[in-house]
């Protein structure tokens, strides 16, 4: 008699040779490695970011447990992502520069999620109720070998999913969201074996996921674990006790953060946390249609390439889910999907991040359950995806250098204007890896192999391949059509130009923070803290191109084919033509009284 009941997974040892451990571990560094040829701070999440970690290592015990730029205060996220960069700029900054190294954070990130995944995964594959089901005549898989190559296709279908490309190689706290993401549901893996050190583990991950994110992702998170917690039979020990002290472990670093803070800043913590648990009130309520919109437009290629295969294992495990752990990351991937539905102020894909990593597992045990003819499709589209676009980008780059292709040339030219290529080391690993990519379509074209990874790592080497590339050959044109540098240097100049004297002040409180935090490290522009504008002389306003404000030091200031307008306002300047303009202003409304 069968001592295990059927599953839909076969798997044959030949399928589950082993990926070499040098490869995979190459890949991931690639990946990771390829956005360090970013020299500036392209977004402005980025920017936000980095002033915060920037105020951290030059500041005091307030500036870690308060986070702000500039003395502005962010009360968008914790201050979890801050600590980590700043630790990074501390260590490194002398060496590598403070934007390096703050960038080098994104590493310690993407390791964490890598490897909450792998693992996760792994302790799953190897329970009795998920292995693939015996042959005849023998031959199947072993338990060891179809564990590690099920983890392994997990983190390559991660690498290869299109939404995580950009956040991956930036120490946001989105990135540090998707990393906190994988520990929980790598500890509530653990809780199969270990229930109650899982359950905390758990539960401090949930919070220091309110400390790295929002207040919202931190609950929504807990909720999914409690809710694991709840409803799989396969959880050992006493259910209720997982449950009080997955929630106790959640607190925990929530409180010892503002116990910290009372005991550093009493009067400061008490305004900060205030406005910090409106800013959070804010994240609850009803999506948006825009955010909705957004999401039904975009998460067919966000999602891909595990959607599909996600779709595919809930249809091929649906009578075992009940019976086996794979229902934990479902409960992770719904509860997350469930929770877009009341976030009405997150940014429409940071929805999506949470279930990223339980659904890149759950993908990789239907990828399992593919024949082989299904297997092929994720083969050929990895195939002529990548080898299009990687094709696109060098022939971008040809007409660039040459000028054959007018048009291609100048829409370059257009979004970058004054840069040139270059043949710098960016360059030579474009080539490199784009050499290595079609080595391996020529590889799958020419073969017909049997190993169960073989998708997802043309997969996962396409999206490397193309991220490498567009950072090796583009980095300087998109250094000079997103960096900031170029006008905080211009705003300091006309600051300096107008006489401003040592002790002076600059208004910036309409400024977000990524552009306060680009300005005060790039132009050293003495923003004024809160609550002490009173004696600026100076004001700096973002704005779209429009009407000229009064007090305008020189002309407006702006980055390349954007409308995204600055103005360097003298106050004094500005106080003395006010009554010029109200003046004007009543012979205008005289005149058309007359008329």
């Amino acid at each position: 008699m069968l001592s295990q009941l059927p599953t839909p997974a076969k798997m044959s040892q030949e399928a589950a040779r082993k990926l070499p451990r040098y490869a995979l571990h190459a890949l991931l560094a690639v990946f990771i490695l390829c956005g360090f040829w970013a020299r500036d701070l392209w977004t402005l999440r980025d920017a936000a970011s980095f002033g915060i970690a920037f105020t951290m290592a030059e500041g005091g015990a307030r500036d870690w447990l308060l986070p702000n730029v500039a003395g502005a205060a962010v009360h968008a996220a914790g201050p979890l992502t801050g600590w980590i960069s700043a630790i990074f700029i501390k260590l490194f900054g002398s060496l590598a520069g403070d934007v390096q190294s703050f960038r080098a954070a994104s590493l310690f990130w993407f390791a964490l999620s890598t490897a909450g995944i792998w693992y996760a995964t792994l302790w799953l594959a190897r329970r009795p109720e998920v292995q693939p089901v015996a042959f005849a005549f023998g031959g199947e898989a072993s338990p060891s070998s179809y564990s590690r190559v099920i983890a392994d296709c997990a983190v390559l279908l991660f690498v290869a999913t299109f939404g995580i490309v950009t956040r991956q190689h930036e120490a946001i706290p989105e990135t540090a969201f998707l990393a906190l993401t994988s520990i929980t549901f790598l500890s509530l893996v653990a809780s199969l074996r270990r229930p109650y050190l899982g359950a905390f583990c758990s539960g401090l991950a949930t919070g220091f996921a309110v400390l790295a994110y929002t207040l919202f992702a931190g609950i929504w998170l807990l909720a999914g674990a409690i809710v694991a917690n709840a409803a799989l039979r396969s959880f050992p020990g006493n259910r209720d006790r997982r449950i009080l002290l997955l929630i106790a472990a959640s607190i925990l670093p929530f409180a010892l953060w503002f116990a910290a803070a009372w005991s550093v800043a009493p009067q400061a913590t008490e305004d900060w946390f205030f406005a910090w648990a409106l800013s959070q009130s804010e994240n609850f309520g009803l999506v948006s249609l825009s955010t909705l919109a957004w999401i039904g437009k975009n998460f067919v290629w966000y999602l891909c390439p595990i959607w599909p295969l996600a779709l595919w294992g809930l249809y091929s495990w649906r009578w075992q889910l009940d019976r086996t752990a794979l229902f934990l990351p479902l409960i992770l991937t719904g509860t997350n999907i469930f929770a877009a539905i009341f976030s009405s102020s997150q940014s429409a894909d940071a929805v999506l991040l949470g279930c990223i990593p339980s659904m890149a597992s759950f993908a990789a045990f239907g990828l399992a359950t593919l024949r082989r003819n299904r297997k092929d499709i994720l083969d050929w589209f990895s195939v002529s995806v990548f080898s299009l676009g990687v094709l696109t980008l060098w022939t971008y780059w040809l007409a660039w250098l040459t000028n054959f292709a007018p048009k291609m040339a100048r829409s370059i030219a257009m979004l970058a204007p004054g840069a040139r290529p270059a043949f710098d080391t960016g360059f030579v690993a474009a080539l490199c890896v784009t050499v290595i990519w079609f080595v391996f379509v020529s590889w799958r074209m020419t073969h017909r192999p049997v190993v169960a990874w073989r998708g997802p790592w043309l997969a996962a080497a396409g999206m490397t391949a193309a991220a490498t590339v567009i950072f090796g050959l583009y980095h300087h044109a998109i250094d000079i059509n997103r960096s900031y540098e170029p006008i905080a240097a211009e705003a300091a100049a006309l600051l300096k130009e107008d006489g401003m004297r040592e002790g002076d002040c600059v208004s910036g409180t309409k400024l977000p923070p990524g552009v306060r935090a680009v300005f005060s490290y790039y132009g050293h522009i003495p923003f004024a803290p809160d609550g002490n504008l009173s004696a600026c002389r100076y004001r700096i306003e973002r704005s779209h191109a429009g009407l000229l404000p009064a007090g305008m030091l020189g002309t407006p200031i702006a980055r390349p084919h954007t409308d995204e307008v600055f103005y360097v306002l003298s106050i004094d300047a500005a106080r003395r033509a006010s009554p010029l303009e109200e003046a004007a202003q009543s012979a205008d409304n005289v005149l058309d009284a007359i008329k």
